[in-house]
């Protein structure tokens, strides 16, 4: 993708599991940046580096 596109990045859970109550955070490679973060069955978009804030969903 160029910049300024959006970009789709699959996921799956194997074995499918419901994730409701599950925690799943996406971090940046040097494992200090939260890029989303999703825990108790809602996105937390507080925790995000702000880079990313408004920019991501799951």
């Amino acid at each position: 993708a160029t910049v300024g596109e959006e970009v789709v990045l699959p996921c799956q859970l194997s074995p499918a599991l419901n994730a409701q109550t599950m925690t799943v955070r996406w971090i940046r490679k040097d494992f200090s940046q939260t890029v989303h973060l999703y825990q108790g069955g809602e996105d937390l978009y507080l925790e995000q580096v702000k880079e990313y804030q408004g920019r991501t969903e799951l």
